[in-house]
């Protein structure tokens, strides 16, 4: 019985995805400092205009525009991390395999979403499960409420 070979992406195909990967990288690590350079500088503008406070449309819309800048730096920051995953992944050999079917992930699926764990059949399967687990905790959510207001009712009579 022939021994089976395990599932590797090529090399030209590996050295393809690291440029990319390396390249994002480069690219959000860039914006990120160009943001916070611009931040500075706005802090600084505001802090020079006399120390007198602003009206309240004002300091509302900097709340949300902070709020905003919060949230995009935590996504960029949890999309960093994934690349740099990406990138061990490509040094152990596996990036561009599966990690629940084993197989390779399409390279139209990567090119799309190079950091990528699933192919899109298992992604899918997975999504469908946490549907399916989510539908399933609001269900005993429900019942364990309802369940509650009957012993309620029947305490009372």
């Amino acid at each position: 019985m022939a021994e089976k070979k395990p599932v590797k992406m090529s090399d030209a195909d590996l050295k393809f995805f690291e440029d990319m990967l390396i390249e994002k990288r480069r690219e959000l690590v860039t914006a990120q400092s160009e943001s916070d350079k611009a931040e500075s500088f706005k802090s600084q503008m505001q802090a020079g205009d006399g120390g007198e406070a602003g009206n309240s449309a004002d300091l509302a819309t900097d709340y949300n525009a902070l709020e905003t800048n919060f949230e995009l730096a935590a996504r960029e920051g949890k999309y960093l991390v994934y690349l740099e995953e990406a990138l061990k992944r490509i040094k152990k050999g596996t990036f561009g395999v599966c990690k629940v079917c084993g197989q390779l992930i399409p390279k139209p699926r990567l090119m799309a979403v190079p950091t990528a764990t699933k192919c899109v059949n298992c992604k899918e399967e997975t999504k469908r499960k946490e549907r399916e687990d989510s539908r399933l905790e609001m269900a005993r959510l429900l019942a364990e409420e309802q369940r509650k207001e009957l012993l309620a009712r029947s305490s009372k009579k």
